[in-house]
């Protein structure tokens, strides 16, 4: 628990990018204004306020990594789309899994969605981005031996892997 809070506000991360990706796109930023906060909840209900501030972060991290091409699942939540397209308009979307792992920078997905072989095959490769959420612990453990280089951020059930070439592979525990 401890190592968890620590790292998710930027104590004992001592990769420059880490510290910069803990900074402004885990937690949850004070400094910055993002227009698109208040689009992104009037899409959602008060009762969905766990699924705006993911949408929140998906919107900073997108941002921060300015991906081309997004898979999203068909049926995501209409926050996440405001999130991506208010990051950047023109970013675009695929939601067909079988050319997520060839034409995307960033796959966001959901558990077991996406097989393991085909989402490891993604992170081998330089500048690529994968978030899953409801991440099956087995699973991070094995995307992140299959990097060759980058970060991993992991939480209770939410993972971030970032492949980024000429950065030494590194992981750390997070609320995120």
């Amino acid at each position: 628990m401890f190592d968890r809070w620590r790292n998710s506000h930027g104590f004992g991360v001592h990769s420059p990018f880490g510290y910069q990706l803990v900074e402004r796109v885990v937690r949850r930023c004070r400094g910055y204004a993002y227009y698109a906060y208040d689009d992104i909840d009037r899409a959602c209900s008060s009762s969905e306020h766990r699924i705006a501030d993911k949408a929140k972060m998906l919107l900073r991290l997108v941002c921060f990594l300015r991906p081309v091409k997004v898979f999203l699942p068909a049926y995501t939540h209409k926050a996440f789309l405001i999130a991506i397209k208010r990051a950047d308009s023109k970013t675009r979307f695929i939601s067909n899994a079988d050319k997520a792992v060839a034409d995307c920078d960033m796959i966001a997905t959901r558990g077991d969605e996406i097989p393991l072989e085909w989402l490891c095959s993604f992170m081998s490769l330089p500048d690529r981005t994968l978030l899953i959420n409801d991440a099956p612990q087995k699973w991070c453990d094995t995307v992140f031996e299959t990097m060759n280089e980058g970060i991993m951020i992991r939480g209770r059930h939410n993972a971030i892997f970032i492949s980024r070439s000429g950065m030494q592979k590194v992981s750390y525990l997070m609320y995120i």
